[in-house]
């Protein structure tokens, strides 16, 4: 994609010229034919490069820094009130093992810390579960799908589900069940964790990323370089992008009613990606986030910038 100058300064002008300026009706947003483009307040978290994990106020587009990158940091999570956050890191006495840690956003104090073995090399992404009581470890190649309490210890291993592997797209739902994947079969699992549903066969060749609406109503994921959306038993899948790029890792905003997606979705080494951020609504609707190219689309732009926020692994809107 051919980067083009941006059409405002800052993330917060370009709210307001949304709010001021609509398309014509046939491609309304979701609120009133396209007239309010008030995409919230909130925070936006994402890892850029040496930085660390930066927070994106919504409310004035400022930008600060939650945690410093440190060698070793893996995965991390944010509770869906914005109040904790489960970071792991490598532990440096044992190779086969990681450390937990859920601190206070506010302050970076330690609220539980221990020792989780991880296997050989396995950096791991854990999910805190709606409550804050539960821990959900997505697979390794040397573990299942885990379910631990955060103060470590493990409740359930769950390495495979009608004989196959638990492979991915592990995420939680509102009643603190779990959904996971096994090849293009995407399950949601009882409330203890001994049986699964199936929700939906995917034709996909290539998908993942499934993110989940905070009232459980709606998933979105990425499949075939662009973002798609359905409801949360599978029924009408649709896709919600398009681009002359790829665009994945959707994640809804607090209230439902939008999506933040990495746009031009591009290779920096053999190993390394980053991506441009930005928002669009959660409605059904397919919008075309090639840059200035729909009006409905707002780019992450940080207060006196005029280029877009990058991601390079993690991203959650609080």
């Amino acid at each position: 994609m051919k980067m083009q100058p941006p059409l405002c300064r800052s993330f917060l002008a370009l709210l307001l010229l949304c709010c001021s300026c609509s398309k014509k009706n046939d491609n309304p947003g979701p609120d009133n034919g396209g007239a309010n483009r008030n995409y919230g307040a909130g925070v936006i978290y994402y890892d850029w490069a040496n930085d660390g994990i930066l927070k994106f106020k919504l409310q004035n587009g400022t930008i600060s820094v939650q945690r410093q990158h440190t060698s070793g940091d893996n995965g991390w999570d944010i509770s869906l009130d914005g109040t904790k956050m489960l970071q792991s890191i490598d532990n440096p006495d044992d190779y086969d093992s990681e450390i937990y840690m859920l601190m206070n956003v506010a302050d970076g104090t330690v609220v539980s810390k221990f020792v989780r073995q991880s296997g050989y090399a396995s950096h791991t992404h854990p999910l805190l579960s709606p409550d804050m009581q539960l821990i959900a470890v997505p697979p390794t190649f040397d573990d299942g799908l885990i379910v631990l309490d955060t103060k470590g210890k493990i409740l359930y291993n769950l390495a495979t589900y009608q004989g196959k592997k638990i492979e991915g797209n592990v995420n939680w739902m509102p009643d603190k069940t779990l959904v996971f994947s096994i090849g293009n079969n995407l399950y949601r699992t009882n409330s203890t964790f001994t049986q699964g549903t199936l929700v939906k066969t995917f034709s996909f060749s290539e998908w993942g990323y499934l993110s989940v609406s905070r009232d459980g109503s709606k998933m979105a994921l990425a499949a075939n370089n662009h973002i798609w959306m359905m409801n949360a038993d599978g029924s009408n899948l649709v896709q919600v992008t398009s681009s002359d790029n790829v665009e994945i890792m959707p994640l809804f905003s607090p209230d439902g009613k939008y999506l933040l997606v990495g746009t031009n979705y591009r290779a920096t080494g053999p190993y390394s990606h980053i991506w441009n951020m930005a928002v669009i609504p959660a409605d059904g609707r397919r919008y075309n986030v090639n840059e200035g190219a729909d009006g409905n689309v707002v780019p992450l732009v940080k207060q006196g910038g005029d280029s877009p926020e990058t991601c390079d692994e993690e991203m959650c809107w609080r």
